[in-house]
């Protein structure tokens, strides 16, 4: 009786404190959300969730945590936040060895970083699952896996992710035990990635270490584990030394301490010893801890101090023991040669008993695991070479595919170009035509205006004396002649008139043609000089100057004519005194300038409205050819300027 009351009294004891366990648990987890509510920025709330969740990982909480940080910091668009907590949720499956969800939430983590455009995370990440996946016996699958991540960061413009990808290659061929490729990978990393960081430089130097050691190319590996040494110096210097660094000084002496061991220097191997007691404490990792004190009870067999070398052999024998089934198997056998050498031979047999049969099974075990990574790997690469297939037949597809939508393309655009082609032909066309009734509109305006306006007293002249002449007889023969004279020169004025007004019509409606040939400007000139000399002789003295001999321009003989005799020429019914006109012709750069001193046109001519008409028609004709057409005043007297381009 008394015993069921007392295990009924332990039962309801033990529900009590699960109660009040799980109780507890609620109340923390309670308090954290509420303290995280009471942080006003949202930054640092992301932050405190993270690191509650590193405090709690393990704990159903912890994932609450997590999920509350990324989505806070997804809904505020907290970028770097919502990285680092989709980075953490990866670490976490780290930390329970889950590589599968690892992987899932790998690619979650990549699709963020991808959004984001902030590749850090989950190249580390990655690195981290290929050594997880190199652990499990499945190098190949890393060994492309890393290949893979090379070409993406490439194809990403990640020049980062080249130099991380080159570090998990050498890794993997580490693993797979393709020395001389890994230490090739990593001293071409070292030479591409001068600029790399410390951390960087540590894993490097580090990793060519281990791989010379591997090789026994000892004298190499001490350079490395050297070299590492001296960047985690340069590291720490300054700074408190921390349980990290004390970590990574004590794994670099204990490295050493395993070379001057293999090649039995037993004066460096204790030298080394000590150093690494200075980095010595209990809050070092597992690892490190074993290989300590199996690194003294290796010195002690090489002193032959047997109770310091077994009691060394016996702690790391303890911290190995469910951890490190490979170490142990290894100490075991170290613990049997101190034996044997101190005369023990059963207690030498029982453990080389012992580590043989765990030897075995290990190798079994092992062997399993190499088989299962080879029908992994065996299967990845059939999946992979499938994938190909199919990659390469749609790519097939997508090409006849393209190709047939870009003749169609091809054809549209030829056909719409012709189409367009043929409607700006038609539309230019038409424009032309408007021009041209615009242009005729324009020259018929004018040519009215003018006539309208400029042969009005001319004619009134020749209407006015014509009726004289045919309505009055007494008319005496002077007074006939006076008005057959009249009639005469006013009919001549007349005719000049409109075909003056004719020509400043077309010229300004832009219709006059012209016969453009290539002359000699200078003969033009003096041909000028001769016909006005032969039109007014002893009324006109013309000189002209010139230092040319031959200046060949293209222009309208004709037109170049015109223009000059009517600058240097007096009006038709001229009845002054002699006139001197002189005219100088000189080359200016790509031009011909024409200076006329003392020009008719401009100091005897009574009939303004001819004047006015033949000015506008020279200074119309020059400019037609691009030339300039000006007036230019010295004092009182009036000098005309022509500048005409020679093409």
């Amino acid at each position: 009786m008394k015993k069921v009351i007392l295990l009924i009294m332990l039962l309801t004891g033990t529900s009590f404190l699960a109660r009040t366990h799980a109780s507890t648990k609620q109340q923390v987890r309670d308090s954290i959300f509420q303290a995280a509510a009471a942080i006003p920025n949202d930054s640092i709330r992301c932050a405190f969730l993270r690191d509650a969740f590193q405090q709690y990982i393990g704990q159903e909480s912890a994932t609450e945590y997590l999920d509350s940080a990324i989505e806070l910091s997804h809904r505020k668009k907290i970028h770097t936040e919502e990285l680092w907590a989709l980075f953490d949720y990866c670490r976490q499956y780290e930390y329970l060895t889950d590589i599968i969800n690892q992987q899932k939430r790998l690619l979650i983590l990549k699709d963020a970083s991808y959004q984001y455009k902030d590749y850090a995370f989950y190249y580390t990440m990655w690195v981290s699952v290929l050594q997880a996946r190199c652990a499990l016996g499945d190098t190949e699958y890393a060994i492309m896996q890393a290949q893979e991540m090379k070409d993406e960061a490439i194809r990403l413009k990640y020049t980062k992710g080249t130099f991380i990808a080159a570090l998990a290659l050498a890794q993997a061929y580490d693993f797979a035990g393709r020395y001389d490729e890994a230490i090739e990978t990593y001293t071409h990393a070292l030479k591409e990635y001068p600029t790399a960081n410390e951390n960087a430089l540590l894993m490097i130097h580090g990793g060519l270490a281990k791989l010379y050691r591997k090789q026994k190319k000892y004298p190499q590996a001490i350079s490395e584990y050297q070299k590492q040494f001296d960047v985690l110096t340069s590291v720490s210097k300054g700074l408190p030394l921390s349980d990290t660094f004390k970590t990574t000084f004590l794994e670099i002496e204990t490295s050493l301490c395993k070379i001057y061991m293999d090649i039995e220097d037993k004066e460096k191997l204790i030298q080394h010893l000590k150093r690494a007691e200075e980095y010595y404490d209990d809050n070092i990792y597992l690892g490190a801890y074993i290989n300590y004190h199996s690194l003294w009870g290796a010195y002690y067999k090489l002193d032959k101090e047997w109770d310091k070398c077994f009691r060394e052999l016996d702690l790391a024998l303890a911290a190995c023991r469910g951890n490190d089934p490979f170490n142990e198997n290894d100490l075991l056998k170290e613990k049997a040669d101190a034996f044997m050498q101190t005369g023990q031979y059963k207690d030498a047999a029982n453990l080389y008993k012992i580590a043989t049969i765990r030897s075995d099974s290990l190798n079994q075990d092992m062997l399993q695991r190499h088989e299962e990574a080879h029908q992994a790997n065996y299967k990845i690469r059939k999946a992979l070479l499938e994938k190909e297939e199919l990659t390469k037949r749609y790519r097939y597809i997508q090409l006849c595919a393209g190709s047939v939508i870009l003749l169609i393309l091809i054809f549209a655009i030829v056909r719409a170009y012709y189409i367009r082609r043929q409607l700006r032909h038609a539309e230019e066309e038409t424009r032309k035509a408007l021009d041209k009734i615009e242009a005729a509109d324009k020259m018929k305006e004018r040519f009215l205006h003018n006539i309208t306006y400029e042969i009005r007293i001319p004619l009134n002249t020749v209407v006015g004396f014509s009726e004289l002449l045919s309505s009055e007889n007494d008319l005496t023969e002077e007074e006939i002649e006076e008005y057959s004279v009249a009639v005469k020169s006013n009919s001549a004025k007349l005719l000049r008139l409109i075909n003056n007004i004719l020509d400043l019509s077309r010229l300004e409606a832009g219709m006059m043609r012209f016969n453009v040939q290539e002359c000699d400007v200078v003969q033009l000139c003096r041909e000028a000089g001769m016909i006005v000399d032969m039109e007014t002789p002893g009324i006109v003295k013309s000189t002209f100057n010139t230092e040319l001999e031959m200046l060949q321009v293209e222009v309208d003989s004709k037109w170049f004519l015109k223009l000059l005799t009517s600058l240097i020429t007096v009006p038709y019914d001229y009845k002054g005194e002699k006139r001197e006109v002189e005219y100088t012709l000189s080359q200016e750069n790509k031009n011909l300038k024409i200076m006329i001193q003392h020009s008719p046109l401009y100091q005897c001519w009574e009939d303004e409205q001819e004047q006015h008409i033949l000015h506008n028609i020279n200074r119309l004709y020059v400019e037609t050819f691009k030339g300039c057409y000006q007036i230019e005043k010295q004092g009182e007297e009036k000098i005309v300027s022509i500048t005409y381009p020679i093409s």
